[in-house]
């Protein structure tokens, strides 16, 4: 009897980890296997592979809360072994159109860095020091630009913006978080004033680009 009811322990623990390793359904995590697209993902678990963005955006939120998930640097860059989101499609009526035009995806960009500051003070009464918070708030800005500028259609504007930020920064995904320290620390700034400098920035939008669009 004892050895049949530890079997059936065994068995459900099992299927409990199968299910969430295989198991590409929305509002559930998911373990990145051997051969696996974030396009691919989308289609299985919302019917559309172009709903992908959808599981960064869910993934970046997951990630910032709890460190079991993997922050995605780039769409087509997925680690094997990596715990992603995929979050549940809100009603039909708020759905946003899936981003295609430089505004569109403006506007996606826009979404993802205005939640920085609202998230940067849910870390702060979590008690995460202000070091960590820059860090973290720097990279989400870090990978919105970069998942922004992979669903540009136009290629050469991509290009043209790497370059342009190849000779602004040195570096073609925009500056770095060395980059903005230094330079806010040689305006004078404390290195903790500095950090607080680069949270604000990072949930700063751009009325320039984002006036094109209007």
């Amino acid at each position: 009897m004892k050895n049949a009811i530890k079997f059936l322990l065994i068995l459900f623990f099992l299927t409990q980890l199968a299910q969430q390793t295989h198991a590409q359904e929305a509002n559930s995590s998911y373990i990145i296997q051997e051969a696996d697209w974030l396009s691919r993902i989308a289609e299985t678990a919302y019917g559309n592979p172009h709903l992908y963005y959808r599981i960064i955006e869910g993934t970046q939120r997951k990630a910032a809360e709890d460190e079991s998930f993997a922050p995605i640097a780039r769409a087509n860059a997925i680690q094997v072994g990596s715990k992603i989101w995929i979050p549940a499609l809100p009603p039909e009526t708020n759905l946003i159109a899936i981003p295609k035009t430089n505004c569109e995806i403006r506007l996606w960009y826009n979404f993802q860095i205005v939640a920085i500051g609202v998230i940067n003070e849910k870390w702060e009464k979590d008690g995460i020091e202000l070091e960590t918070r820059a860090h973290k708030a720097y990279e989400m800005r870090h990978q919105a630009r970069i998942n922004a500028r992979f669903m540009m259609q136009n290629k050469e504007e991509v290009k043209a913006l790497q370059d342009r930020d190849i000779k602004k920064y040195g570096n073609p995904d925009g500056p770095t978080f060395e980059y903005l320290l230094k330079r806010n620390t040689d305006k004078g700034l404390t290195l903790e004033e500095a950090y607080e400098a680069i949270i604000a920035s990072a949930s700063n939008t751009d009325k320039r680009y984002n006036a094109d669009c209007q």
